[in-house]
């Protein structure tokens, strides 16, 4: 896959922040991740784009890739201020309950299946923290997220009144009731599966 999916770390923050404002330009206040990284309730993944080797390099040898997976395995994320980050997304848990407070993929990388492998990540991420539900809200008007959030078990709960702040609009409650049982569960390993054979 072309694809990493990976929790958030400090070093992101600038490119996920830039990210933000060109997915949620009237937003205000703008979010602030650093205060995010450290909330307890929160977390936030990214989705990198793979570096791409050149048609005359040569593979690493064993030995060296052996050592470059042990090096990652003890320091994770050593080498994250390389990654080229091309979507984030993050979620809030309580009470048993994860809220997904934000999704966006940069403009030029959309309609490759991003959005949907963000969001099926955070899925499995909501179910391994015991989250029974995971809910968010989503502009009325914005019908190709409702269509993939309908693709994958969310369903309509209510509307928000004036929700957004820009214009007023109104925001669609969406919920994923029983993100944990094993039906759900299935169906996320295998969309998953279907979006790795896609790329």
């Amino acid at each position: 896959m072309p694809y990493t999916v990976r929790p958030m770390c400090r070093e992101d923050i600038v490119q996920v922040t830039a990210i933000d404002r060109e997915a949620f330009p009237t937003m205000w206040p703008p979010m602030n991740y650093q205060r995010e990284l450290e909330n307890r309730l929160a977390y936030y993944i990214v989705v990198v784009e793979n570096p791409t080797p050149s048609p005359d390099e040569s593979p690493e040898p064993e030995s060296v890739g052996l050592a470059r997976r042990v090096r990652d395995w003890l320091a994770p994320g050593h080498d994250n201020h390389h990654d080229k980050i091309i979507g984030f997304a993050g979620f809030w848990i309580m009470a048993g309950e994860s809220h997904i407070i934000s999704l966006a993929v940069k403009r030029e990388c959309r309609c490759r299946g991003l959005g949907q492998l963000l969001l099926l990540a955070l899925i499995e991420e909501a179910v391994k923290r015991e989250s029974e539900t995971v809910t968010l809200e989503v502009r009325v008007s914005n019908y190709e997220a409702q269509r993939m959030y309908l693709k994958h078990g969310f369903i309509g709960k209510g509307v928000r009144r004036a929700y957004y702040t820009d214009n007023r609009e109104d925001a669609l409650i969406m919920t994923l009731d029983d993100a944990a049982s094993p039906e759900c569960c299935s169906r996320v390993i295998e969309a998953r599966k279907a979006l790795s054979l896609e790329s």
